[in-house]
């Protein structure tokens, strides 16, 4: 009897941990995700880069051994324009946000566990040098 409490005891725990690392790796991919809009899309043709966004964020997901078909990526601009500006005291720069969401798919059976979508975003300031 002891020996089947034990199991799902290990098989859980393997569970949560994987769980936790799914995660990480989607919030780490949306940080790489910001870096590379900031550096690559400030200034003109923003809204043009933002496949080499979405294609940055599924390559490094795909780094970490997970499956990216179910990966969605998306960039937008919370202030309107993704133009940045210059480093005056008196305008902001434009901020930019890219939010990852994945459908994450367990390793226990489906009985025991639902599936879940994991969302994570990050975002950054762009100024324009």
């Amino acid at each position: 009897m002891m020996i089947v409490v034990m199991f799902t005891v290990v098989f859980w725990v393997f569970e949560v941990g994987w769980f936790m690392y799914t995660y990480t790796v989607l919030a780490d991919a949306a940080n790489e995700g910001v870096r590379y809009a900031i550096v690559h899309t400030a200034g003109s043709g923003c809204l043009s880069n933002t496949g080499g966004t979405q294609t940055t964020v599924a390559n490094f997901a795909a780094l970490s051994l997970h499956n990216v078909s179910a990966l969605t990526t998306s960039v937008t601009f919370p202030d309107g324009s993704c133009t940045g500006s210059t480093t005056s005291s008196t305008a902001l720069p434009s901020r930019v946000r890219v939010t990852v969401s994945y459908q994450y798919v367990p390793y226990l059976p489906q009985i025991f566990t639902a599936l879940l979508t994991m969302n994570t975003y990050a975002e950054g300031r762009m100024v324009v040098q």
